[in-house]
């Protein structure tokens, strides 16, 4: 009976621990998702004026220019795909 109690004892707590391995693993990425978002949120913000946003004012806009290059490179490359998935699917297999 002991060894049973032991033993369910034993299972519950190997359970526990791939469950808890999962739910942080699937908070990482949310958290991470969330990240990127945000990024995107305040490119826009900066670079808004791409597509017809009020931009801040320009003082503001060259102060975070540079780091904001990553954000200016992809908003380029998003432009020159719009009207084309094919090449917006090869670029999200990085055939090229």
């Amino acid at each position: 009976m002991v060894a049973l109690l032991h033993k369910f004892i034993e299972g519950l707590k190997r359970n526990w621990k791939l469950y808890d391995e999962a739910t942080r693993q699937t908070a990482v990425e949310s958290i991470e998702f969330e990240l990127g978002e945000m990024e995107n949120i305040f490119g826009l913000l900066v670079l808004g004026s791409f597509i017809g946003l009020p931009a801040p004012p320009m003082q503001i806009t060259l102060d975070l220019l540079p780091e904001m290059e990553d954000h200016f490179v992809l908003m380029l490359n998003k432009v020159d795909m719009a009207n084309e998935p094919i090449s917006n699917l090869f670029s999200v297999f990085d055939i090229m």
